[in-house]
């Protein structure tokens, strides 16, 4: 019969269906149990960590913080103030004009970043940036060069080897510094560093990034963040696994963007000056030319003398001309001003009051204060705000109303023109009357005039836009230039080691979840009460022995705490049968090294010492153990050669040490103990024992591995169960609960070996008993 079955498991797994409770006794030690796999769990954590710290490449970021804002002084010199792109952009398109591609163009075509110098190292490779061990010259006639490795060997100071690969085909060559080569894939010369040495090493690669890779490059590594909103603060930040090569770029970027927001800003005002410029040359031109006419006239007819009344019809034509041109100029002023009304920008009139009716200044005045509200409420609302639209309906009307009195004034000083034009031609029937070439004369010099006017206008207003622009700065300020990072932002030891540490304790925390899942072995008595109903006589606290063997220890430490345990244990089985003269207890176990051979020979030690006449049998014929329990050595006699009537009682029982206690060792061992158990002979024996004895102990073998145990249990009053703590499995229990559900062993009852406890129990101590060795073995 065979109890070790899956029977017993589902039993077991029904008893314990209920209990989810954590049991903290069962989780300090699977905890306990589980310190060295902890311990290489933490070092494995450890050394992880130290593997990504030395092999992860170091990054490093360097940063600069920029504050953005404009400051005009063009009108320092109380000047006429013209358009010089005073809006300052939003914080946002700034930043999106740094991480554009134009700008990134931009920084291709002012930093070298071709080609890129690296040394092979033994894991990770190394670029070169700033202290270079050669310098290349390249010019690639095979596109597919790009973005390959070509790989440079240094045999010595005037040689070196050049291999790289284009598809399957390899090619290695040797040549000398300073050398020009050519090939049908590319035209390089490579020039050895004189600050080259051995020690920088010698096997080196270069690359050529295409664009495409470079302005990649650039939008993987550089990022624009706001800093301050309100303050207009942004900072700008390169990585790279070169830390000089980040912070140059970083320089680079600040010096590209401040020119280049000072050029944009100006560019309005330098194409009005370069039309100045333009339109003065031609004016000059032309003024050359009269003056050489003016010469010639003078030359030929050595005078310029006129009558009167030409005098006086020139003066009036001139007079005329004059009142045209400065109508004309008034009309261009008013056509200028529509223009700037039309296009919403402020006009600023400090300076030509006298050159507008006094209505249209009202007007202009009032408009200019309508955009600068709506400006101040585009900083707050969006324009499909009602607030905003509202103020921008105003702006409309005004524009239009404003535009309408300038389109009248426009129109009077056009009716004057004509009118003037009237008069002008009158004069010139008059004057064509005069001689031609006082006529011509006169013609030409009212051109002159004219032209000379326009040069000095066209010389002011250039001038006035060059003050403009050099009055006008870029607010962009540098708070905080480019950054020369001395510590890498990758690997940041502190955070992989807590990531390490989150690593480690996750991992024990599966591992002690798993093994407390796992732990299937019984700890507690209260473990066995709880899923059994078979009496629980006691438990043994832990002990360790120098012998491998059970041993009868009970007589030299008669206070410590084990012999008070078997002691309370002993009581408990007095009380299990009380009315019966002669007791036969029988101790087994599911399988060995649980602790049976050490509970009988001990309990009948106590016994013994109580008072009683003991004998402890050794039925565990083929792993006799009991002759160790006493010191002794294996007997030629014993309960092997009594079944077969070999020998007699009184050759075969060896009194022991102790008063009162007999043993009969187990004899040679038989090849059929299981039928020798089975003979009457057993029976006689026990009768002929219980003569002599007042106690009678049997020693049995462990159920679970054979069934000789089960046939001495049957003949026992009281048949004990040994269990072990944190050896003993939970599944053991439903051998246990077989036993009782056969109704064969009523009395069957428990005792629960080697449980752990930090108290001496009743005040004794058992540390005298306590040595370095393991468990004993059965």
């Amino acid at each position: 019969m065979n109890l070790n079955t899956n029977d017993s498991e589902d039993l077991l797994n029904r008893n314990l269906s209920g209990q989810q409770d954590i049991d903290w006794q069962k989780l300090g030690v699977v905890i306990k149990h589980g310190l060295p796999w902890i311990a290489l769990i933490l070092m494995a954590c450890i050394f992880t960590s130290y593997l990504v710290i030395r092999y992860t490449k170091p990054l490093y970021e360097s940063y600069s913080e920029i504050k953005l804002g404009r400051e005009d002084q063009s009108n320092i010199l109380k000047l006429p103030e013209f358009d010089n792109s005073s809006s300052y952009a939003l914080l946002s398109s700034e930043m999106e004009l740094i991480t554009s591609r134009l700008f990134f163009n931009k920084i291709i075509e002012s930093v070298r970043l071709n080609p890129q110098y690296f040394t092979y190292g033994k894991i990770l490779d190394d670029e070169k940036y700033g202290v270079l061990p050669f310098k290349v010259d390249y010019q690639f006639k095979n596109l597919s060069l790009y973005n390959k490795n070509i790989d440079i060997t240094i045999i010595d100071n005037t040689k070196f080897l050049i291999a790289y690969t284009l598809g399957q085909i390899e090619v290695e060559k040797e040549y000398s510094f300073g050398q020009r080569i050519e090939n049908k894939d590319f035209i390089i010369s490579v020039h050895l560093s004189p600050s080259w040495n051995a020690s920088m090493g010698n096997k080196h690669y270069f690359v050529v990034k295409s664009h495409d890779m470079l302005i990649r490059y650039l939008e993987d590594n550089l990022s624009v963040e706001p800093v301050n909103i309100e303050a207009n603060i942004f900072r700008v930040s390169f990585k790279d696994y070169n830390l000089t090569k980040a912070h140059n770029l970083i320089s680079a970027i600040d010096t590209l963007y401040y020119k280049y927001s000072l050029d944009e800003k100006n560019i309005a005002n330098k194409n009005k000056i370069n039309y100045l410029a333009t339109q003065l040359k031609e004016t000059e031109e032309k003024l050359d030319e009269y003056e050489k006419y003016f010469e010639d006239v003078t030359i030929s007819n050595k005078t310029v003398g006129l009558a009167e009344d030409i005098k006086r019809t020139v003066n009036l034509i001139n007079g005329i001309d004059s009142q045209k041109v400065h109508l004309e100029k008034r009309l261009l002023d008013l056509s200028n001003l529509a223009i700037h009304i039309r296009k919403g920008q402020i006009v600023t009139i400090t300076t030509i009051n006298n050159k507008f009716p006094s209505h249209i200044i009202l007007l202009i005045n009032e408009l200019n204060l309508l955009i600068n509200e709506r400006e101040k409420l585009g900083l707050s609302y969006r324009e499909n705000t009602y607030t905003y639209k509202s103020r921008q309906k105003e702006i409309d009307l005004l524009k239009a109303d404003l535009l309408a009195q300038i389109d009248d004034s426009r129109t009077n000083i056009s009716e004057n023109i004509s009118l003037l034009r009237g008069q002008k031609l009158h004069l010139n029937r008059l004057l064509n009357q005069l001689p031609s070439k006082n006529t011509e004369y006169n013609k030409i010099k009212r051109f002159y005039t004219q032209s000379e006017q326009m040069y000095l206008y066209l010389m002011q207003s250039k001038n006035e836009f060059e003050i403009a622009i050099a009055g006008s700065t870029t607010k962009i300020k540098i708070l905080s230039p480019a950054t020369m990072p001395n510590t890498p932002i990758k690997p940041n030891k502190a955070v992989i080691y807590a990531i390490a540490g989150a690593v480690f304790f996750f991992l024990l925390f599966v591992f002690v979840l798993i093994s407390y899942l796992a732990h299937n072995k019984i700890n507690k008595a209260s473990e066995v009460e709880r899923n059994t109903t078979a009496t629980m006589l006691g438990s043994v606290p832990k002990y360790k022995s120098l012998e491998k063997y059970a041993k009868i220890i009970v007589g030299d430490h008669p206070k410590s705490a084990l012999s008070e345990s078997m002691r309370s244990i002993r009581t408990n089985m007095e009380f299990m049968l009380p009315d019966i003269k002669t007791k036969v207890y029988s101790f087994t176990s599911t399988v060995g090294s649980e602790g049976k051979t050490f509970i009988s020979s001990n309990l009948g030690a106590l016994l013994a010492m109580a008072g009683k006449r003991v004998i402890v049998l050794d039925l565990d014929l083929r792993r006799p153990k009991v002759h160790e329990a006493f010191n002794h050595k294996p007997n030629d006699s014993g309960m092997s050669t009594l079944l077969i009537k070999k020998h007699n009682i009184k050759k075969c029982i060896v009194n022991s040490d102790i008063e009162n206690l007999d043993y009969i060792a187990a004899g040679p061992v038989p090849p059929n103990p299981s039928e020798l158990l089975l003979r009457k002979s057993f029976d006689e024996i026990l009768n002929q024992l219980k003569e002599i004895y007042d106690i009678i102990i049997l020693d049995t073998p462990p159920i679970g591995i054979v069934t000789d145990g089960l046939l001495a249990m049957q003949k026992a009053d009281l048949p004990i169960y040994v269990l072990r703590a944190d050896y003993s499995k939970l599944s053991f229990i439903g051998n246990i609960n077989r036993l009782l559900a056969t109704g064969r062993y009523p009395n069957l009852s428990v005792i629960l070996n080697s449980v752990t406890t930090t108290r001496s129990g009743n005040g004794y101590s058992y540390g005298d008993v306590y040595t370095k060795s393991p468990y004993y073995q059965e």
